[in-house]
């Protein structure tokens, strides 16, 4: 039988060479055999399988290995005979022919034989040219390591990232540790590092980002799978062998630092052909450590994270109204409105304040005086038995009940945090402390179990590391390189690791990323999309975007745009994402800037406030031009005799950072010794005083780059002093929000007429205003003043450095009444004139702009109310903030409210 058209299974066992023909009897379903050797013998039909029409297939798409890993070289060509239940493979070699069943063999396929694969590559393959990084033959090293893939497996995480629709491996993992420490976020980040082909972790400043690769590294060895862990520069991964080489984990053993020639270098001259001794590592059976003892720690330890993680948010709301009840202090004192009830039950409910606050409230919006009702419901209710209290009005009476709705606040917010500590003091505390140290007594123990050291250690010249690549790697499973160095750390030809682990993967370009993810099973991709992005010039952009055109591909894979790590988010959206969330390295007030800035309050800051207020502070310069080319003599001044004498900190714990080079160098020269950088230099890094000068007169796009913005800010462990020239600003930014927030953090007075919007306050009493609303429906204007809320609070999903609030009154909008007329005091202070809506900024409280939905018939020219509103308009407009009236019979409001809040950014 010519075994290139028929595939003959007889019993399980292929025989297509033995036969000669072969005949099937339909009537008693019998198939007679006859052999070469002439000898004719019948079989049952369900003992013969007779395949015929194979699909050809071509060698090159395949890495084809035997059952004891030998790989078949030199094939021809591939016959694919596919029965019901099976596929079998007749191959053509050079000098000879061979028939497998294909679950024999271990079959790599090439994904790049898919058209979508294909097509993607191909556009990565020609952008990597883009690269002007040579050797010494002056090739473009990029453009030639990606020429080098012609295969990728299909099972591999490139083989995803090029087409994710091809599907995410999954695996279960039961037994996980934790020898490096853990958290709440940590724990999942590792969980699903280990249970999918390809995770993405966000590790924001602070968070133990290196603590959690280091935990995945610890169960991979577990696993006996081997890991490279890459990065843009070799800081990351420094940091990386550093931990491993502490002396309580001692690990670094394992580890080969390789990628530049250098690493190599001194990766073969520091072999000492010795094991360390393992001796302690060594435990007598009965001290033994079983997985799941430290599966039950796990189990354990996660409402002590829960509890944590409450503790942390209560501890900040706390001090958000804190700080903003020392404001309404101010604004009550300015407005001679505080007072204090003599008579008042002192376990009153805040809730129970704010429905009362909500009755005076609605009588004041419907310009009605105090009534016997009202004052009986205060003294039943409240137990308001101060007869000063109802004699001064309902203005009066409603400021004292906001005064006292922020002190209840604070003593239920003290109370919930007392009982929660108590409750995280009654939970086994040390916990955390038995998971590491169980997880580190569990991993050594299975080490040194595996480990012949007291045997010499097999020293390996700089040839093994391309012949010899897989005895390289099985005695160090943990590889370190460079993201560009990846493939060629270890003969990538030779070696594929289980898994690769990509730090910083924010500031890599798509065509290093995959040059990196071609040489792992599994992927890890760690960074931050808030810090800084790998970055593209202009030029770069514009013939990259010239290559995309000619490639129909997703806009995930877009060389110009995008970084690797924004790519993999894109790309494959299934993959599973975890953001570290528990931050432990800067100062509260410090970090909560970053969080509500660039995070969107989803930190949880676990570092606690000393409450001196002394960890933020801005210094303005002089007014005038200060700058010269790019640095700012008048700014290192500052620095040298203002700053550096009040800081009893010794110098090097104190870093400059500065926008320009020719600003750092400048330091550097004028204060030696001093710890001077760009932000670019800075990350990655941190000291416990960080000073920031931003050089410009006027705040330029680049020195205001919320990127370079977020990474000098989190570079302060303990102090942050910024710089800003004492000119007027012509736009406003990132570095006037920063300057606002320390200015509102550490209640300097903000120059401005307006006061400070108490969000606070009003958020709490918007929400209770629509539940009370609801039982009141003579109240107008309600459904559309929630349907405006609506728009409003959608709107603002795109512009989030902006919040909104409601009914906030105008007397407490304006802190300078001297403008006004008498006339126009008497309705500011009356209690029923607010603002609908007013939308400030998240980092000042300052308003920028109010709207004010119009009932139709209510504010139709001529009436009452149209003549208030003219009044409104007017006050508004000699202070300086943009009203906007949206009537119930208008159309276009979301293009009216998006319009005037571009403007207010302009």
């Amino acid at each position: 039988m010519d075994n290139r058209k028929y595939m003959i299974v007889i019993k399980g066992e292929i025989v297509t060479n033995s036969v000669e023909k072969c005949f099937f009897h339909r009537e008693n379903r019998k198939c007679d055999i006859t052999y070469t050797n002439g000898r004719t013998y019948t079989y049952g039909a369900g003992n013969v399988i007779f395949m015929t029409e194979p699909t050809l297939l071509d060698p090159k798409n395949y890495i084809v290995k035997t059952a004891n890993g030998k790989t078949l070289n030199r094939m021809e060509f591939i016959y694919e005979f596919q029965s019901e239940n099976e596929v079998f493979w007749h191959i053509v070699f050079e000098s000879c022919e061979l028939d497998f069943r294909k679950t024999d063999l271990f079959v790599e396929e090439n994904c790049l034989t898919n058209p979508v694969s294909h097509d993607t590559f191909e556009y990565i393959r020609e952008v990597s040219a883009l690269s002007d990084l040579r050797n010494d033959k002056n090739e473009k090293i990029l453009k030639k390591h990606m020429d080098s893939i012609q295969f990728v497996d299909e099972s591999t995480a490139l083989s995803r990232f090029l087409n994710p629709k091809s599907g995410l491996r999954k695996q279960k993992n039961e037994s996980v540790i934790f020898p490096f420490g853990c958290n709440q976020s940590q724990y999942q980040a590792v969980k699903n590092a280990l249970e999918n082909q390809i995770s993405v972790i966000q590790g924001p400043p602070g968070t133990g980002k290196t603590q959690t690769i280091l935990n995945i590294i610890a169960n991979l060895l577990l696993e006996k799978k081997t890991v490279l862990v890459v990065s843009n520069n070799n800081s990351a991964t420094s940091n990386i062998l550093e931990k491993l080489a502490d002396e309580k984990y001692g690990m670094d053993f394992l580890a080969a630092s390789l990628g530049s020639f250098e690493n190599k270098r001194k990766f073969i001259q520091n072999q000492t052909g010795k094991y360390p001794d393992l001796t302690e590592w060594e435990k007598n059976q009965e001290d033994a450590i079983d997985i799941a003892e430290i599966g039950a720690i796990e189990e354990k330890i996660q409402n002590v994270y829960r509890l944590q993680e409450e503790i942390a948010r209560l501890k900040e709301r706390k001090y958000e109204i804190e700080i903003e009840y020392r404001h309404f202090a101010e604004y009550a004192k300015a407005s001679d409105r505080k007072y204090e009830l003599k008579h008042f039950r002192k376990d009153e409910s805040a809730d129970r304040i704010m429905r009362l606050w909500q009755l005076l409230q609605m009588r004041a919006d419907q310009n009605k005086s105090l009534s016997v009702w009202l004052i009986i419901r205060c003294v039943v209710g409240a137990g308001i038995y101060d007869w000063e209290f109802y004699r001064r009005g309902l203005t009066f009476m409603i400021s004292v009940l906001q005064d006292k709705y922020y002190r209840q606040s604070l003593r239920e917010l003290d109370e919930e945090l007392s009982s929660k500590e108590k409750q995280l003091r009654e939970e086994k505390k040390d916990y955390s402390e038995q998971l590491e140290r169980k997880s580190l007594m569990f991993i050594r123990q299975i080490l040194a179990s595996r480990i012949n050291w007291r045997v010499d250690r097999r020293v390996f010249t700089e040839e093994d590391l391309y012949y010899n690549a897989e005895e390289v790697l099985r005695a160090y499973p943990i590889v370190l390189s460079t993201t560009f160095s990846a493939r060629t750390s270890l003969n990538a030809d030779k070696v594929m690791y289980d898994y690769l682990i990509m730090d910083e993967a924010s500031q890599v370009d798509i065509a290093t990323g995959v040059l990196a993810l071609s040489c792992a099973k599994n992927a890890v991709i760690v960074g931050d999309l808030k810090q800084l992005p790998n970055v593209v010039d202009e030029d770069t952009k514009r013939r990259a975007e010239l290559i995309r055109e000619k490639y129909a591909i997703h806009k995930a894979y877009d060389f110009a745009e995008k970084s690797f790590l924004q790519s993999v988010i894109e790309a494959i959206p299934k993959a599973p994402q975890v953001l570290l969330k528990e931050h432990y390295r800067c100062h509260p007030r410090i970090i909560s800037f970053c969080n509500q800035k660039f995070y969107n309050n989803e930190l949880v800051v676990m570092t606690e406030d000393d409450n001196l207020n002394r960890s933020i502070k801005v210094i303005k310069t002089p007014e005038g031009n200060h700058r010269r080319g790019n640095y700012s003599q008048c700014q290192i001044d500052i620095i040298k005799k203002e700053i550096l004498p009040e800081i009893d900190v010794p110098m090097d714990k104190i870093g400059i950072i500065a926008p320009y080079n020719e600003q750092v160098n400048e330091i550097r020269k004028q204060i030696p010794g001093i710890d001077a950088a760009t932000v670019h230099q800075f990350q990655g890094r941190e000291k416990d005083v960080i000073i920031l000068s931003t050089v410009d007169d006027q705040i330029k796009d680049f020195t205001d780059d919320p990127f370079l913005l977020n990474v000098a800010v989190s570079r302060a462990k303990k102090r942050l002093i910024v710089i800003v020239s004492g000119n007027e600003q012509e736009r406003q930014g990132n570095i006037s929000d920063l300057v606002s927030y320390i200015q509102y953090n550490r209640m300097e007075v903000v120059n401005s007429r307006l006061f400070s919007i108490f969000y606070y306050l009003y958020s709490q009493y918007t929400r209770k205003r629509f539940e009370f609303l609801k039982g009141h429906s003579k109240v107008s204007g309600y459904e559309s003043e929630n349907l405006t809320y609506a728009l409003i609070d959608k709107i603002l999903k795109e512009y989030p450095m902006y919040a909104v609030t409601c009914f906030i009154p105008l007397s407490m909008i304006l802190k300078d009444q001297s403008r006004l007329s008498d006339e126009e005091k008497r309705y500011v202070m009356n209690p029923g004139t607010h603002l609908d809506f007013v939308i400030f900024h998240k980092m000042s409280r300052q308003p920028v702009l109010a709207i004010e939905t119009d009932g139709y018939g209510y504010h139709k020219e001529g009436t009452a109310q149209s003549e208030r509103d003219l009044k409104k308009n007017h006050i508004l407009e000699m202070y300086g903030l943009k009203l906007l009236r949206l009537s119930t019979n208008g159309s276009q409001e979301k293009e009216r409210i998006i319009s005037e809040l571009d403007k207010t950014k302009q």
